[in-house]
């Protein structure tokens, strides 16, 4: 049965966000004027915003209000450690900087709030470096490089394939039939580290087969990959496999429904390059 849901208006959802926050942190929250779903949080290392627009998203489709507090305990737990690893905060590990692969808006969100570094990777869709060590994840920016002399821009970019290509190629986690008998999908899921990037790299991706293929990042912990035993050389060919197979619905559903969605894009990958599909009309 589908939950009621208590929060309907963004307005409602963050005031109960924001209010949950500020018992359980003990510190100052505000809603940014004209953007409820963007919290100010002001506390003992400094200033931060907190976007609550993905995780509305997945309340809305699904009315979980557990989803939603999950997330909230995700936010105070990683304050906490911040705060009590104050002056390590703004040190990076150079061993466990990462690729990963967010929405545009987010990362452009991103880049106004600290600066957060981030490059061209696919349409709608930015590469950014984060380092993910002792349970917390940071967003690199360029703040963050001036207090970190010796790492450039460029330097981030190299050390954050290095350790994805030391960590190896990571099997996907399922193997499922689709509406097609002719095609198969891969779910990969990834935890210890963002793995999404492997697909996209030549050096980690060299021993797949060559055979086109449809890709899926919807969440930052899953990716979804369409093989076929048929052709798809063609956009038509792509275009009807994504359709038929129930791909584009699937990743549809895994956005609106799954934690931390990234993006619904389909992108159709031929010779090691990928590009996005547009639906079929």
């Amino acid at each position: 049965m589908k939950q009621a849901r208590l929060y309907d208006q963004p307005e409602q959802f963050a005031e109960m966000m924001k209010r949950q926050l500020e018992e359980s942190l003990q510190i100052g929250v505000k809603m940014t004027e004209g953007e409820p779903l963007l919290l100010l949080i002001d506390d003992k290392i400094g200033k931060a915003q907190i976007s609550l627009h993905d995780t509305y998203r997945t309340y809305m489709a699904g009315g979980d209000l557990n989803a939603a507090v999950d997330y909230l305990n995700n936010i105070v737990r990683s304050s906490r450690i911040a705060s009590e690893k104050k002056d390590e905060v703004a040190v990076l590990d150079p061993a466990y900087i990462y690729p990963a692969l967010r929405d545009e808006a987010y990362a452009e969100a991103m880049r106004k709030q600290a600066g957060g570094l981030s490059a061209e990777r696919l349409p709608g869709l930015r590469e950014m470096y984060l380092e993910i060590k002792d349970g917390l994840t940071k967003v690199i920016g360029s703040d963050m490089l001036e207090l970190n002399p010796g790492l450039s821009e460029e330097r981030v970019r190299k050390l954050a394939y290095e350790n994805l290509r030391r960590a190896g190629w990571q099997e996907p986690r399922m193997r499922l039939p689709t509406l097609l008998d002719s095609c198969r999908l891969e779910v990969y899921m990834h935890d210890t580290h963002p793995a999404e990037c492997q697909l996209l790299d030549p050096e980690l991706n060299k021993h797949l087969s060559r055979n086109p293929y449809l890709v899926a990042f919807t969440n930052r912990k899953t990716v979804m990959v369409l093989r076929a035993d048929e052709p798809m050389e063609t956009l038509r060919q792509a275009q009807r496999l994504a359709e038929e197979s129930g791909f584009r619905t699937m990743a549809r559903r895994s956005v609106a429904l799954m934690p931390s969605p990234v993006s619904d894009r389909v992108y159709w990958v031929r010779d090691g390059k990928a590009g996005l599909l547009p639906p079929r009309k």
